[in-house]
């Protein structure tokens, strides 16, 4: 399956749109160059709110809407939030994004338009795939052991055996098809960091230096008046460039793939005990980068930056421990927090297609580059998340 995949003809990204939304949800604006076929019905000409778009002709009493109104509320408390939706109506499946535009200093919230950028993936091809994938090897497992079973022998237990060759079969092709997956989405999130920091970033920063140039023209040539809001207006706008700026290294560190993950990895840790200067961080590296694939080092960069940014919104920690090193020629990676700690059964239990999608993404993310992970976590002891590739998985096309 993982070679029809890579075969087939059309984009090799999942069709993506990204949508700019004010305080009423309706759409302003549309980037859709990703989106293929997809997403067709919305535009911003017509200034519509984004549920009668995406769901032309329906009564809004929907999986959408209600989803929607929990995450709008959502990102009074976060600058933004993630979820899965199965929508019937359309009959897809999509993750979809919601995050704040950056507030500008000096400006009263009641007197600025909230504007909030909304990214839709349909992630359906994907993940029908991976759960057939899944069902498959399930339906396998039954299947042999019935046969075992049935003849008196023990379920997989002899060296070479066929089932157990059979069994390796789906699983690596479960692993190619979740790696592609992984893929594709680096390749994503390095075109929009491209994007933004070549593009947005630099149209934004002439826009300021013109104003720059401006003010300094008028207050020339009227030395009574006061400027003050124009430089304040200055400083807000420099404020968003360094904001898509730090946007764009969030989704593809340039310090990675320059200086490799072990400086990324202190990099992250940098940054996050500059955001939280009470939190004690330690972070020690000792990797040997040069047997450790390129791809198994973003998948150790995205789990540090998702555990990082967990301990971050939800842990109030006041320690926090960070390891990266190799041992016996695999990759080990451990991160500590003492903070409140959850119920790991009860998240799972609970799982409404919203919350806990950074721990299944990091989860998904050692699997498909052939780790191990495991998450340590309890009420009020922290949450220790570990991930282990063996030297074994370490060797190309693993």
């Amino acid at each position: 399956m993982a070679e029809i995949i890579s075969e087939a003809p059309g984009p090799k990204w999942a069709p993506q749109v990204v949508v700019l939304l004010d305080e009423k949800t309706r759409v302003l604006s549309v980037n859709n160059s990703l989106a293929g076929q997809n997403f067709n019905s919305l535009s911003g000409s017509t200034q519509q709110p984004i549920h009668e778009q995406f769901h032309p002709g329906c009564d809004g009493k929907c999986r959408f809407t209600e989803m929607w109104n929990t995450a709008w509320t959502s990102l009074e408390s976060r600058d933004s939030i993630e979820w899965e939706l199965e929508d019937s109506e359309l009959e897809k499946l999509f993750r979809l994004n919601l995050s704040r535009t950056p507030e500008l200093a000096g400006v009263e919230n009641d007197h600025r338009e909230r504007q909030l950028l909304l990214t839709i993936t349909d992630i359906t091809k994907y993940r029908r795939e991976h759960e057939s994938l899944v069902e498959q090897q399930q339906a396998l497992i039954r299947l042999l052991m019935a046969q075992r079973l049935e003849t008196g022998e023990q379920p997989f237990d002899e060296e070479g055996d066929t089932g157990n060759r059979l069994m390796a079969g789906y699983m690596k092709t479960e692993r190619s098809l979740s790696r592609q997956l992984i893929e594709a989405q680096e390749r994503e999130r390095n075109r929009i960091a491209s994007e933004l920091h070549d593009g947005i970033a630099q149209s934004i920063g002439v826009v300021k230096y013109r104003i720059e140039d401006a003010v300094a023209s008028f207050a020339r040539d009227n030395p009574d008046l006061d400027v003050s809001v124009l430089e304040t207006t200055i400083t807000d706008i420099k404020g968003l460039v360094d904001e898509v700026r730090r946007i764009s290294s969030n989704l593809s560190p340039s310090m990675l793939e320059d200086f490799g993950v072990g400086v990324a990895m202190e990099w992250l840790c940098k940054g996050f005990k500059a955001q939280n200067p009470e939190v004690d961080v330690s972070c020690s590296v000792v990797l040997d980068e040069d047997e450790t694939p390129e791809l198994v080092k973003v998948a150790i960069y995205r789990v540090a930056q998702e555990a990082l940014q967990n301990i971050t919104k939800h842990a109030s920690a006041t320690r926090v421990r960070a390891l990266l090193e190799s041992v016996d020629g695999g990759v080990k990676l451990v991160i500590t927090d003492n903070g409140s700690g959850f119920d790991v059964a009860d998240r799972q239990r609970r799982f409404d297609g919203k919350s806990g999608l950074g721990l299944r993404s990091m989860r998904e993310r050692v699997d498909a580059t052939g780790g191990e992970f495991e998450l340590i976590a309890a009420p009020k002891k922290g949450v220790e998340i570990r991930a282990f590739w063996a030297a074994e998985d370490l060797g190309p096309n693993r």
